[in-house]
């Protein structure tokens, strides 16, 4: 039988984790330099700023940062590695805590901002970080001369940290994709067939990053490997949380109206146009009388539109409880029009 706790066993495993990180700092390297055009963009004016857009940063450069405490650890000076070890996981929590919160606002934005499901996703979030928060205070780390580095130990006890993260994930996700399937045949549209396919996506991304760290957290075979799949798992949810945001993003700049909402009527209005044109400035929308979800729409009611530069960004979507919203907006287009 394997003695996982033989030093020469442990030793082997650690240069195998520091070519692992090594390698996979390397992806996500490329990834980052291969991809600076879109923040460029958004820097620079070409593409619309929206506030999320610091979500998008945070989750990939605490990411970047990640690999480069641990390139410091393993190949550069020695440092005190109590607050270098804290770093080194506090920066992956704050990683997921990005890439997850835009779950979240997907979430809401899905759901028309439902108070329930709100709470339900914010509360699913915040308590995923609190276990983050709580691991932070249990880092016991110790300086190690047999691979001159600073090491982990008592990993075992992340077990817990590492399943309520993995059960945040998955209800955040399945709430977000009943959300979708609730609209799935009333919102045929591209948007919502993109967002479908991301969220099943994110799914099997989670599980493919999670998963391995908690059956390894439970087999406990040593404090290397228990520690082995951190690595893949902030390199794959930072890079599909990423890509899938710049793909939203990209497929948002088309000016298109998009079926959204089946409760409430909108209409909207694009200003020097009949029909809509590759632009990212939407005219003012004008919101009729809201009706309950199930009831029946009278005959002069419009159809149900947003504009999907809105929606996929999961920044604006408005309460239609609130008549002022409509007297607002229809004031706006009536002042247009004269």
């Amino acid at each position: 039988m394997v003695n996982w706790q033989d030093p020469s066993l442990l030793f082997n495993d650690y240069i195998a984790l520091i070519k692992l990180n090594h390698a996979l700092a390397g992806i996500f390297i490329w990834e980052i330099v291969t991809t600076l055009s879109f923040e460029w963009d958004v820097l620079r004016g070409k593409r619309p700023y929206r506030w999320t857009i610091w979500l998008y940063l945070g989750t990939r450069y605490t990411g970047l940062l990640t690999f480069i405490i641990f390139f410091i650890d393993t190949d550069g000076p020695r440092v005190p590695c109590f607050p270098f070890m804290v770093t080194n996981f506090a920066l992956p929590y704050a990683s997921w805590a990005f890439a997850s919160l835009i779950i979240v606002l997907r979430v809401t934005a899905i759901w028309n901002r439902n108070i329930a499901v709100s709470l339900l996703a914010f509360g699913v979030w915040a308590a995923g970080l609190a276990f983050n928060i709580r691991s932070l205070t249990m880092v016991k780390p110790e300086f190690n001369p047999l691979v001159n580095a600073c090491i982990v130990i008592h990993t075992h006890e992340g077990l817990a940290n590492s399943i309520a993260v993995l059960v945040a994930d998955i209800v955040l996700l399945l709430t977000m994709l009943i959300g979708l399937l609730r609209h799935a045949n009333k919102n045929p549209s591209g948007v919502w067939n993109l967002l479908y396919q991301q969220c099943i996506i994110w799914i099997v991304v989670a599980a493919i990053a999670e998963i391995p760290t908690v059956v390894f957290l439970i087999l406990d075979l040593n404090d290397v490997w228990n520690e082995m799949f951190a690595g893949p798992a902030v390199t794959i949810l930072s890079i599909a949380a990423s890509r899938m945001y710049r793909s939203l993003s990209k497929h948002g700049s088309i000016t298109e109206s998009v079926s959204v909402l089946p409760q409430f009527s909108t209409k909207v209005s694009v200003p020097g146009s009949a029909h809509f044109r590759g632009t990212n400035t939407f005219g003012p929308i004008s919101f009729a009388s809201a009706t309950q979800s199930g009831s029946t729409r009278s005959a002069h009611e419009a159809p149900v539109f947003l504009p999907a530069d809105q929606v996929l960004q999961v920044e604006f979507v408005p309460n239609m409880s609130d008549s002022s919203i409509w007297h607002e907006n229809r004031a706006s287009e009536v002042a247009f029009k004269h």
